[in-house]
């Protein structure tokens, strides 16, 4: 069986996404076959990878990422050419929308993943509940085309069962972790020294894009809770985002390193010792196993597909409101107390083990081969009914 998978994600971008569909490809089971379709400000051409070379423009409201004029034709003959069985639609972007129509002209079914709710994003970046509306009614067409559609967590799954007459087609496919990659042996003594930070004064770690749809708005207030307390610490904030200069400003203590590679992150995640994402608006949060991964205790929010990757109480805290004092008394044993921190990132790296990419992409693979199934079978049933009306 031969799978396209379409996406607006290239891979000079790093993102869940991509770190996600690396995952798809490295993990891809005996008798699947895998190639990502996209376009990219680079060209490349391998087995399992086509980036088209194409003309880019920055996204609204999301500057550092960049869409591609969908190059329509060179896809449909790399579809045919590499004998397509089922089109896996992952964004509802250009490319994604160049999916849609290559799968309608060639007759391959679709299979969607949801993994960036867009209309939250619209509506707090731009602050219009309107556009934000307009933007989710939008994404209902490209994933009303598909034959299954896989959500990150539960959380994201009521989401879009809301909007969706047939929720039987709604399945959940879950995130992994490379745990070898993102190991506590990435500890790295010098680059804590570096950074200033040591167990009387631990560092609090954030990955991801510095925006305001990520809820960053809370971390100048715990820094300003936990001085408060008395308690030593210092953040370290690893991305880039519209929200860099507004933080720097409200925490000068804070360290900033932009944008890290994969090794870089690991590197990161390894050195600290416990990791804030206050974000209500992700799907799943991949960044989320990759700290548990690295042995660091997390505290993430009660909405939305991260705090699904939490044992609340064991590997990390589910927070229930956006309230800086409670955050602050939540780290506050952590930070105290080094033994219990040990405790709780034992058990977050014992978590993180036990997600796996291969168990994590088993139901991806399943919806592949059940929708490449349904769509051999169902011209035969087409004909058999057609042939009964005329007898009849």
């Amino acid at each position: 069986m031969n799978v396209a998978i379409f996406t607006d994600n290239d891979f000079e971008k790093v993102n869940g996404v991509t770190t996600t569909l690396r995952a798809v490809l490295q993990h891809a089971p005996p008798g699947v076959r895998v190639r990502v379709y996209t376009a990219a400000r680079t060209p490349v051409d391998t087995p399992d990878y086509l980036a088209v070379g194409s003309v880019g423009a920055p996204l609204p409201f999301y500057g550092e990422m960049r869409v591609y004029a969908p190059p329509l034709r060179r896809f449909r003959q790399a579809v045919q050419a590499d004998a397509i069985d089922v089109i896996h639609l992952t964004t509802p972007g250009p490319i994604g929308l160049a999916a849609m129509r290559v799968a309608r002209q060639l007759g391959v079914p679709m299979v969607g993943s949801f993994h960036t709710d867009l209309a939250a994003y619209a509506r707090i970046l731009s602050g219009s509940a309107r556009l934000g509306a307009a933007l989710g009614h939008f994404m209902r067409w490209p994933y009303g085309r598909c034959a299954r559609v896989l959500a990150p967590s539960e959380a994201t799954r009521q989401l879009l069962m809301r909007t969706d007459r047939d929720a039987d087609r709604i399945g959940i496919w879950r995130r992994g972790v490379d745990s070898a990659c993102f190991h506590p042996e990435r500890r790295n003594e010098a680059l804590r020294r570096r950074w200033g930070v040591s167990d009387d004064r631990p560092a609090l770690l954030y990955v991801g894009r510095l925006s305001r749809e990520k809820g960053l708005d809370l971390l100048p207030r715990i820094e300003r809770a936990l001085h408060r307390l008395g308690l030593p610490h210092r953040f370290v904030i690893v991305g880039q985002g519209p929200m860099r200069e507004e933080l720097e400003t409200l925490m000068p203590d804070a360290l900033f390193t932009g944008v890290l590679d994969r090794d870089g992150v690991a590197e990161a995640c390894a050195s600290s010792d416990v990791f804030v994402f206050p974000s209500r608006t992700d799907t799943a949060g991949n960044v989320v196993l990759e700290a548990q991964a690295s042995g660091l205790p997390v505290l993430v929010t009660n909405a939305g597909g991260p705090q699904e990757n939490v044992i609340d109480g064991e590997s990390g805290h589910v927070l229930r409101d956006m309230d800086a004092t409670s955050w602050a008394a939540s780290l506050a044993p952590l930070l105290r107390r080094p033994a219990h921190r040990q405790r709780m990132s034992a058990a977050a790296r014992s978590y993180a083990e036990s997600r796996t990419w291969t168990n994590a992409l088993a139901p991806l693979f399943d919806a592949y081969r059940d929708v490449a199934i349904a769509a051999r079978t169902a011209p035969a049933r087409e004909s058999l009914v057609a042939g009964r009306a005329t007898l009849g």
